[in-house]
């Protein structure tokens, strides 16, 4: 595979991280991930502009998701915590009223 053919597998692999992670289907996206990091690794330092534009933008979608990432397992963190809270609330009033 040529370097052209590898940005442009990449690109594709991209676009489709970014679908997948619009929507939310984080197994999806990680799956996509692991398939592009062979491509994006293998590609060469020296690349015509039009190559390092198109590098340029899978390099701001790698941050973009990664940082999407981050926030939606905050907030998962967050609604397990509080899960987790409640059912430890339950647990205590059953306790009480056994009492």
């Amino acid at each position: 595979m040529n370097q052209n053919e590898l940005i442009q597998n990449a690109w594709a692999l991209t676009e489709a991280i970014d679908e997948a992670v619009s929507q939310e289907d984080w197994t999806r996206a990680a799956e996509l991930a692991q398939a592009r990091a062979p491509l994006v690794m293998a590609l060469q330092a020296e690349q015509p502009a039009e190559a390092l534009a198109v590098i340029r933008k899978i390099q701001a979608s790698i941050e973009a998701v990664a940082t999407r990432a981050q926030s939606a397992q905050s907030a998962l963190s967050t609604t397990y915590r509080r899960s987790m809270d409640g059912a430890k609330a339950a647990s205590r009033y059953h306790q009480a009223a056994r009492f």
